[in-house]
């Protein structure tokens, strides 16, 4: 009973007491609870630390890629686009060799092709005899006529002067003969009042006839030089018929200089030479090859005058101006951003314009609203880039 009573009565037990120990190895369970606690709720912590970690990480590419769409125009429909020329002849013939293959670079004036021109070649070497002829014939003409001419010009001026010299002599005699027949007159008269003799009279009259004599061959003679004076200023006209023949000679030369021109012309029409630095897009003929006049041989990529074109919605059209700034990637050079400017803005939608111009079909578009395009132009455009092949052009809104 005393146990019982004990046991249903407990007396709290001292500090000091044994049952201390097992006071504590009951309450071991209460403390070993609370200490699991903190350590799941610093767990969860960590969980929603990092759920907002990945929150953010995603959020920041994600704003960036709204403020870029909101600030730039995207096109991914664009390409490289450049001047392909296909190259001909002027002239029609035989190919007779082709110095590039495709893909080979060139150079402006480089040589790319060569007709067959020995009937050409032949053709020049009788042109440049022909004028050489003509240029010997004119160079001996024009020596005897310089000559003849200094001889005429002096047989003229002798002429001249005799006949001058001889009008001269002729009036003397004239004037002389008029004094002899007024000397004889006046004695004649004289005779007839006895005042002289008639010897004296005899005498006048003789001298007077002499003069008139003298008088009439010095007339003569002047008439003589005039023959020699108009000699000589036929000979000065002659020399204008041979001056007028060399001049003849001289046409005949330079029309002997145009045919020469005319064949070194059509042989300079059998090469194709570079008209700009690019690279050979494919050859459209090979040696052997008969060709006509414009027959293309070689098409070449002028990679001078390269640039981007894209395409645009017609509803951006009024976010973009001539000047805005671009950044251009190409899928070929992964990684890589070309800064560039839009040059031009198309005056007309893809509705307007061939099909075989467009870059896609109408059909394989996403939406069949207009498109406009635009023209880029990029510095430092890499090697790598040839004409097709495609672009992402990003452009700067304007006012953003």
């Amino acid at each position: 009973m005393a146990r019982a009573e004990a046991l249903a009565d407990p007396v709290p037990a001292r500090e000091n007491d044994e049952p201390k120990d097992q006071e504590v190895t009951l309450t071991e369970p209460a403390t070993t609870e609370p200490t699991a606690q903190p350590g799941g709720g610093g767990r969860r912590g960590f969980l929603r630390f990092a759920s907002a970690l990945l929150l953010l990480a995603l959020l920041i590419p994600v704003s960036h890629w709204m403020h870029f769409q909101a600030t730039h125009i995207v096109s991914r429909n664009a390409l490289v686009r450049s001047h392909l020329s296909q190259l001909g002849v002027r002239g029609e013939g035989i190919v007779e060799t082709i110095h590039v293959r495709a893909g080979d670079t060139v150079r402006r004036g480089d040589l790319l092709a060569q007709l067959d021109d020995r009937h050409l070649q032949a053709r020049r070497a009788a042109s440049e005899a022909a004028l050489a002829t003509l240029e010997q014939r004119i160079a001996l003409e024009s020596a005897e006529l310089r000559f003849a001419r200094r001889g005429a010009e002096v047989d003229l001026a002798q002429a001249t002067a005799e006949y001058a010299r001889m009008r001269a002599e002729a009036e003397a005699a004239r004037l002389r003969a008029e004094d002899a027949r007024a000397f004889h007159a006046a004695r004649d008269a004289l005779a007839d009042d006895g005042a002289i003799s008639r010897e004296v009279i005899r005498d006048a009259a003789a001298k007077a006839a002499t003069a008139k004599s003298m008088a009439q061959a010095a007339s003569a003679s002047a008439v003589g030089t005039v023959a020699s004076l108009q000699a000589a200023e036929l000979a000065i006209e002659a020399l204008a018929l041979r001056e007028a023949e060399l001049k003849v000679l001289q046409a005949q030369k330079r029309e002997a200089e145009a045919e020469l021109a005319q064949v070194q012309s059509d042989i300079e029409s059998m090469r194709i030479l570079a008209p700009a630095d690019g690279a050979v897009v494919r050859r459209l003929a090979q040696p052997g090859m008969a060709v006509e006049t414009g027959t293309p041989i070689l098409s070449l990529w002028l990679v001078d005058d390269t640039w981007i074109e894209a395409w645009i919605p017609e509803e951006r059209l009024g976010e973009l101006a001539q000047g805005s700034a671009v950044q251009v990637s190409f899928p070929a050079l992964p990684g890589e951003r070309f800064a560039g400017t839009v040059a031009r803005i198309g005056l007309a939608t893809d509705f307007e314009m061939p099909q075989d111009y467009l870059p896609q079909t109408r059909e394989a578009r996403m939406r069949p609203t207009p498109l406009v395009g635009v023209e880029v132009r990029i510095s430092g455009a890499p090697e790598l880039i040839r004409p097709g092949l495609s672009a992402v052009v990003d452009i700067q809104r304007e006012g953003s």
